[in-house]
């Protein structure tokens, strides 16, 4: 009697597993967030402590942190033909400006990927 319960055990456990195998589930996809920081280009236009990102299609007021202050330093090596208008590429992330005054959206710079203006050169005057 107990060799047929664990033969019919047996029998009963291998035809269940082998119609497991026939119905795999599909991984279900999986939500992500999108990204908030993302890349601009456009024009940083500086005038005394404030700044401004100015793109084809958007104006940002640009929040003056260690980073928008950096750049702003480092642009004093690129020479500046348009009054202190500077082509730059950076990453942001950019938001509602909670103060009543100035734009309404701001961008906090992430991340200064690239200045496309040119670098000043220092010629130095060979004398005879």
């Amino acid at each position: 009697m107990k060799k047929l319960l664990f033969i019919l055990t047996l029998v009963f456990l291998i035809s269940s597993c082998e119609s497991e195998q026939g119905t795999a589930s599909e991984p279900s996809p999986v939500m992500t967030a999108e990204d908030s920081i993302k890349v601009y280009e456009g024009n940083f236009i500086t005038a005394g402590n404030a700044a401004v990102l100015k793109g084809n299609q958007f104006v940002y007021m640009v929040k003056i942190d260690s980073i928008s202050t950096n750049l702003k330093q480092d642009l004093k090596n690129y020479q500046d033909n348009n009054g202190g208008v500077f082509p730059v590429k950076v990453k942001g992330k950019v938001t509602d400006n909670p103060m009543p005054a100035g734009y309404s959206q701001i961008i906090e710079i992430k991340e200064v990927l690239e200045i496309t203006g040119k670098k000043e050169t220092q010629e130095t005057e060979v004398q005879k």
